[in-house]
């Protein structure tokens, strides 16, 4: 089929939506549904017995095509535009960008499918398969057929038995109404938003825990997707150097700088401060808002960017430049392992739990890559330029992360290494403190904080010698509660000290301290980075704040090291918690995927690892992460999704279609 069909089809078909949007009601719309476990949502009893035909139908489809069919028969969508309906109920269920929902309302005789933005079919593909198989079937009330037939169609789509040529040929002389279906498509997409998030009549109507599992869902994506962006654009750089990719990096940083500020919204949700809830639907909304355009300001240069790389056709080459880095990357697996068992020898687990599994785990991404260029060197061969382009920009990925992975084990021994040459310096700091305070404790009004303070301090370093005996010590957490104690000290200090002696005594920790809260949060972001496919919305926005207040202590050491100080241990706090979650996150994430916390085997085909790391978008399992909501990709749900390699943009807009019958 041309390009100007396809074209055609897809502006036709957005023409159709547009008029549905432009001309309908605005009746009052009852909210989305969440999928249940398995394929079919059935509230109406519509199949009838036939569940066992369209469920051997859909798997069919899932083991061809590695396409996943939901499908929902509702009796109706309660005054929702049946798009708004299904593009709800696919986000709110956790779809992903291998997934499909068919949405079918039996009473108001309407359907309607949805998709990300990166399903595998085209609009034109996906409306041929609704006009000449779903609707001919609902028309007959055959409703189970109409899924069994959805399923034969994008099988068929999928695998390129069947053309659509034949079907769209009366397209033709219609493409003059290009133009006013085009103006009519973009009157319908300022009117709704930006496809894949609430709209603003949407927002109103949600119940606030339902806002809030859309903030979070947004954030994790979000900052999925700005990750993967930035990772792409390394590579950019690298090829075409800083002016040529100047215009992604502002995309970029616009994007970034909205996210940021959303996290810090999300932060002012979740700490001690208690909101209305006036107060905390605005939060949400603001949070939902910024991420909207940060999505948007990524999609306007995905296009672009797509083209400036063109791994199609520079496929052979880029191969051939892989390759070299695969081999370089496995031969230091080895050293890295050797590394590992050097921290193990020296530091009690705790002191490097997040890099623990790194050696075995780029092993993993190491293969993936192998896998996916051996995929993009056969696609080469058959002349299939853009199931090349995939296989390299996969590779790319699961060669990127298993370095970051190498680096880090080489970045933790560093770290620690530096923590534990500080913490005599920091001890002494310490007991000059402690002295200082017990010394000013007698005659003065605050003697009795004084003298407590002190004594819980020497507590501390009584433990900390304690443990120093008895075995191996973790320096970064050492130096955390060294910290901590010193805050105390020094809080109560304040009182009897002039301010050029807090100004000094700050400033003799900071460095410290501003050191070790940079070595937990980059461990951190190198731990999510490589485990963002596992990772909830909590981690994330901890992290967040831990860079924000580090920047800020950063900025105002100079002036004001006395703040700086308590900003850089706030950072330090901050991102130790992040790390607990992030852990926890995981660990309950590999607990349910992999039962016995492996990642080999044949679980996803041998790509599992690549969806923990986020390099395969769509996730492995649905709903919200570990039942602090946000996002995909969590354990708790038998939902399963088709794997598909991510790349510069955003987290993923959503097309429809559907019609009545």
């Amino acid at each position: 089929m041309s390009a100007t069909v396809k074209y055609a089809a897809a502006v036709l078909a957005a023409f159709v939506l547009a008029c549905s949007a432009v001309f309908a009601g605005g009746a009052a719309a009852v909210a989305p549904i969440d999928l249940d476990s398995g394929p079919v949502t059935d509230q109406v009893g519509a199949i009838g017995d036939r569940g066992a035909e369209v469920d051997a139908a859909i798997d069919q489809l899932r083991s061809e095509a590695a396409i996943g069919l939901y499908v929902a028969y509702v009796d109706s969508f309660s005054g929702s535009e049946p798009q708004d309906w299904a593009n709800g109920t696919a986000m709110r269920s956790g779809l992903g960008a291998n997934d499909i929902l068919l949405a079918v309302a039996t009473g108001d005789r309407r359907y309607s499918w949805s998709v990300e933005a990166g399903f595998p079919l085209t609009d034109a593909q996906l409306n041929e398969v609704a006009a000449t198989r779903i609707e001919p079937a609902l028309s007959r009330d055959d409703w189970a057929g109409a899924a069994i037939a959805a399923a034969d169609g994008y099988r068929e789509q999928a695998g390129g038995e069947s053309g659509i040529g034949g079907g769209v040929g009366w397209l033709v002389p219609l493409l003059p109404l290009a133009v006013i279906a085009l103006i009519a498509f973009l009157i319908w997409r300022k009117r709704r938003g930006t496809p894949g998030s609430p709209s603003g009549k949407q927002i109103r109507r949600m119940a606030t825990e339902d806002l809030d599992h859309e903030a979070s869902r947004l954030l994790v994506e979000g900052d999925d997707a700005i990750r993967t962006s930035e990772q792409d654009l390394g590579f950019a750089i690298a090829e075409f150097g800083q002016e040529n990719t100047a215009k992604f990096s502002a995309a970029l940083g616009t994007a970034k700088s909205e996210l940021t500020e959303a996290f810090r919204l999300r932060q002012t949700l979740d700490d001690d401060v208690p909101e209305t809830e006036e107060q905390r639907r605005a939060l949400l909304t603001e949070i939902i808002d910024r991420l909207t355009k940060a999505d948007a300001e990524l999609d306007g240069a995905a296009a672009e960017f797509e083209d400036l790389r063109d791994l199609g056709r520079r496929a052979p080459e880029a191969i051939e430049k892989l390759t070299a880095d695969a081999t370089a990357l496995t031969g230091r697996t080895g050293a890295a392992r050797e590394a590992l068992a050097s921290l193990a020898a020296a530091y009690p687990a705790s002191a490097y739990d997040t890099v623990a599994s790194n050696a075995g785990d780029a092993e993993d991404r190491l293969a993936f890559a192998g896998r996916s260029l051996t995929e993009a060197r056969g696609a080469l061969v058959s002349g299939e330029s853009g199931r090349a382009a995939i296989g390299v920009r996969a590779a790319e990925g699961g060669l990127a992360q298993a370095k970051q992975l190498l680096d880090a084990v080489i970045g933790r021994q560093t770290e620690l290494a530096a923590a534990a040459r500080g913490l005599p310096g920091l001890l002494a700091t310490l007991r000059q403190d402690i002295g200082e305070a017990e010394r000013k404790a007698d005659g003065s009004p605050a003697g009795e904080r004084l003298r407590r303070a002190a004594a819980d301090a020497r507590a501390v370093i009584t433990a900390i010698d304690a443990a120093k005996a008895a075995g191996p010590i973790d320096p970064l957490e050492c130096t955390r509660r060294l910290e901590q104690a010193h805050a105390a000290v020094s809080g109560e200090l304040q009182a009897v000290r002039d301010e050029q002696e807090q100004r000094e005594s700050a400033r003799a920790q900071l460095a410290q301290t501003i050191a070790n809260a940079s070595a937990t949060a980059a461990a951190v972001e190198d731990y999510i980075n490589t485990n963002r496919g596992g990772v909830g919305t909590e981690a994330r926005t901890r992290l967040n704040e831990a860079n924000q207040q580090l920047d800020a202590a950063r900025a105002i050491a100079p002036s004001d090291p006395v703040q700086a100080l308590a900003k850089a241990q706030r950072a330090d706090q901050l991102a130790a918690a992040a790390s607990r979650l992030a852990q926890q996150d995981v660990n309950a994430y590999r607990g349910q995927a992999w039962p016995g916390g492996g990642m080999g085997g044949g679980f996803a085909g041998g790509n599992a690892g690549a969806m923990l790391g986020g390099i395969l978008l769509g996730g492995m399992l649905g709903g919200s992460r570990g039942g602090r909501g946000g996002g995909f990709g969590a354990p708790g749900s038998s939902r399963r999704r088709g794997p598909s390699p991510g790349s510069f943009g955003g987290a993923g807009t959503r097309r429809g279609g559907g019609g009545r019958f």
